[in-house]
């Protein structure tokens, strides 16, 4: 169990503020007396004593509420500094169980960076040992929703004059509340279809900077320090990565403009569909209103209607990866709707589009590459692609982590006598033991390539419960080949 780093932390993050405590702020000019200054002719009327700069007054403020937050993270994560050792010297279930439970309300009380943070680390396999993944994959952002007088208050700022053609109400439904916002849904004076209200929590913004910069100091620090063995990690970059990904989410204008881009790649389908944005600044978002349930309410319904759900949600995540290099990086079954048409067919409509990624011109050769190797059964050569190709590694014995692949990939094919169907193969399984292996040879894989693994076993979980006999073959074929779309 890997809790000691997490445990450093906060003393880390305390020694890297150090600097900044110890350096005394710049002094204005006014501060300074002039020494070429002539001798006074006659006592001048006393004044009051200057105001410090804005300047100096913002930074000393900043870095009051710095201290303040490093003060909560260390005296949250310090019952960790006594669980951790014990649970790890001590052989005891209960207390691994223990320490792993406080860890995790330890995050979430933490607030929306550090939800963030673990269920992104979860999706590390690549990096992260198996069970931490396991464990910190458990946490959810689900929040406490803010008063609705504060919700009134961001859409008047926000929308101006526009918030008023919005019959929003303390009566409104509210659909949900996540880390970073919440939802509602209401209608629109003069009529016309229901919207959806994103709105962002009151600050919210401002505590996900404040711990951002908190971060990268621990890790600069942490990846400064060579004896602690974690170079290998590239905290920094890291912390880079992850930094990119929440402020995507805090912005809701990027939002809007992955929903855009989204609609027009499935323009045409009538399977398919994103909610259609309409105003959008950085605190809220309002869109169209997606009707229908979410998908798991299907999962006891009659195989045909799971049938006709599993193919187009499966079809629209290899055209995603595959055609459009444009992929909704959450697609659980939360994010999933399905709708009746007039015509009486289904329609799947993915909402909550913050997290999207597209891979660079190499990585979509990689994964294509690698994906080609699997069905055609070549795994040692897929191997050692991957770790000729890989940005950064420090494979000791290639031959070695290419026979692990190659034994990966046998796997898969000795479903043959079954079929390659959803039900035969668990491909999240395979693909995540690609990543411990990756992780165990030191191969780093493309923080882009990981996220649309991590997606391909979140959706391959939906498809199976819908369809376990849907061939993957038959699926992924055409778009290996370019024919898809």
């Amino acid at each position: 169990m890997h809790l000691l780093p997490p445990v450093r932390v906060p003393l880390l993050l305390s020694c890297a503020l150090l600097p900044s405590l110890l350096g005394p702020p710049a002094l204005s000019e006014t501060f300074y007396e002039s020494p070429a200054a002539p001798a006074p002719r006659a006592p001048a009327p006393s004044l009051p004593p200057a105001a410090p700069p804005k300047s100096l007054l913002k930074r000393l403020l900043s870095l009051a509420r710095s201290l303040l937050r490093l003060l909560r993270i260390s005296l949250t994560a310090s019952p960790l500094l006594l669980l951790a050792p014990l649970s790890l010297s001590l052989p005891s279930p209960r207390l691994h169980d223990a320490t792993w439970w406080y860890a995790t309300q330890a995050l979430q009380s933490l607030g929306p960076a550090f939800v963030k943070l673990a269920q992104w680390a979860a999706s590390r396999r690549d990096l992260f040992p198996p069970q931490a993944c396991d464990r910190l994959a458990v946490l959810h952002s689900r929040a406490r929703a803010h008063a609705f007088e504060r919700t009134r208050e961001a859409l008047e700022r926000e929308l101006g004059e526009k918030a008023g053609d919005l019959e929003l109400t303390e009566a409104s439904p509210l659909l949900g509340a996540g880390a970073v916002a919440q939802v509602y849904r209401c209608g629109r004076r003069g009529g016309g279809p229901d919207v959806a209200v994103k709105v962002k929590h009151p600050g919210v913004g401002e505590q996900i900077e404040l711990d951002l910069g908190l971060m990268q100091m621990g890790a600069a620090l942490v990846d400064g320090l060579p004896l602690l063995g974690l170079e290998w990690f590239a905290l920094p970059e890291a912390v880079k990565e992850f930094e990119a990904i929440m402020r995507n989410q805090v912005d809701l204008t990027r939002e809007a403009e992955n929903l855009r881009r989204f609609r027009r790649n499935f323009g045409y389908s009538d399977k398919v569909a994103f909610p259609e944005p309409m105003e959008a600044t950085t605190d809220v978002l309002v869109e169209t209103y997606q009707p229908g349930v979410l998908v798991s309410e299907y999962f006891d319904a009659p195989p045909e209607i799971r049938k006709a759900l599993a193919k187009p949600l499966l079809t629209a995540f290899l055209k995603m990866v595959f055609t459009d290099n444009f992929i909704h990086c959450d697609l659980h079954p939360g994010n999933i709707l399905v709708s009746l048409t007039p015509s009486g067919s289904y329609k799947l409509s993915l909402i909550d589009a913050g997290i999207a990624t597209e891979l660079r011109g190499e990585d979509t050769r990689n994964l294509r590459d690698l994906f080609l190797a699997v069905v055609t059964n070549e795994g040692e050569a897929a191997g050692r692609m991957i770790v000729e190709r890989a940005k950064r590694h420090d494979c000791r014995d290639v031959d070695a982590f290419a026979r692990g692949i190659g034994d990966i990939v046998q796997e898969f094919h000795d479903g043959r006598s079954k079929g390659l169907t959803l039900g035969a193969v668990r491909i999240g399984s395979l693909l995540g033991r690609v990543l411990e292996l990756c992780r165990a040879h030191r191969v780093l894989l493309e923080p882009a390539m990981a996220n649309v693994v991590l997606s391909t076993v979140v959706l391959e979980g939906v498809g199976r419960t819908l369809d376990p006999d849907m061939n993957l073959i038959d699926a992924a074929l055409p778009f290996l080949l370019g024919r898809g779309g």
